[in-house]
């Protein structure tokens, strides 16, 4: 995983100490968030305790304006996000949103604690849209709001694109009519319907590579297996796709739309979990695995690093590995944690050899 905020990364691998970190867990359903407030306020009075023994005034006095800053932000306190992870030193602060679980903790000394940043669940390709295919029209999602949504120029339905697309075409030896459509010729119904469906599926593919290509844009398609598998057969391997969800989403209710979305990212995220420690144990089988952590640190530094995983049940924060874990993001090497509290079987701490 790489860091894609400059300025957190800027943070993280500052030099200048005290480095603060605060570790939040966020109740959204808390009435005026009064009770997510107070936690924090209680954090950062062990934090302040922990900068006035240890270190002189002028190394964090403006880090704790900051902070002391952050208790009139209501805003924040009523931040939808499971958890809040807060970095500071005395020149910058950061603020990150988590999608998972998190205990309460603060740390005062020569690194952040960042093993949270790295997890799968904060890392995922995240796509952007749902798009739902019949045969002769899709429905556009947005994946974060799940509300409705139509994207530019795009056409949603076939009549739609045909009655420009025809205007200059002659595809068919008989007229077509719309919804009461007449078919003249030597097809049939069947069959127009069909070329209908081939034709709109290649005008989705093109529009939604361009999208891509322009924006970025990736999309999870469902829609009934009659349908969606005629779609896949042709354009499967499209860069676009970033996932797949069997069976129609477009008459489900926002709940049922919902649970839909967190059990197809809840697979993803196994998924790719099972893929890391996959990689962790190939490697194992071919001695291409260290654990010992001044072995990893030199290879580090040796850039003979191709990637870190660290293995824990997510309630310790070891500073020794954190500061691995940094040193990794500023090598630009691939650094994983993975939180497994029923698996025993990975050292704490791998890094996988070139």
């Amino acid at each position: 995983m790489k860091l894609k905020n400059d300025n957190l990364m800027k943070l993280l691998t500052s030099d200048l100490e005290p480095k603060i970190s605060i570790i939040l867990p966020i109740h959204p359903e808390t009435p005026q968030a009064e009770s997510n407030l107070l936690t924090y306020k209680n954090l950062l009075k062990d934090v302040k305790k922990d900068l006035e023994y240890n270190y002189p005034r002028r190394d964090w006095n403006h880090a704790v304006e900051k902070l002391d800053a952050l208790t009139l932000d209501r805003k924040l306190w009523n931040n939808a996000k499971k958890a809040l992870l807060i970095f500071a030193n005395n020149e910058s602060m950061e603020i990150c949103e988590m999608e998972h679980t998190v205990l309460a903790k603060e740390h005062v000394g020569s690194t952040f604690l960042v093993q949270d940043l790295l997890l799968p669940e904060e890392n995922m390709q995240r796509p952007d849209y749902l798009l739902n295919i019949s045969r002769d029209r899709i429905n556009i999602f947005d994946i974060d709001s799940l509300k409705e949504v139509e994207l530019a120029g795009m056409y949603t339905k076939f009549s739609d694109y045909y009655s420009d697309f025809d205007a200059n075409s002659n595809l068919n030896s008989g007229s077509y009519g719309g919804l009461n459509a007449t078919y003249h010729g030597h097809r049939s119904k069947a069959e127009e319907q069909q070329k209908d469906q081939t034709i709109y599926y290649q005008y989705l593919d093109k529009k939604l590579s361009e999208l891509h290509h322009e924006l970025g844009y990736t999309f999870v398609l469902t829609g009934l297996p009659e349908t969606l598998d005629v779609y896949l057969n042709s354009y499967e391997n499209s860069s676009y796709i970033g996932g797949i969800i069997r069976g129609s989403i477009a008459n489900l209710t926002h709940a049922e739309l919902s649970e839909r979305v967190n059990e197809f990212f809840a697979f993803e995220r196994a998924a790719g979990i099972e893929k890391v420690k996959h990689d962790v144990q190939v490697a194992s089988q071919k001695n291409r695995v260290v654990n010992d952590l001044n072995i990893i640190d030199f290879a580090l530094n040796n850039r003979d690093v191709k990637s870190l995983v660290s293995f824990n049940d997510g309630s310790s924060y070891s500073v020794e590995h954190n500061k691995l874990l940094i040193k990794s993001l500023m090598n630009k090497i691939n650094c994983r944690v993975l939180y497994t509290q029923d698996d025993n079987r990975y050292p704490s701490m791998n890094a996988i050899l070139y």
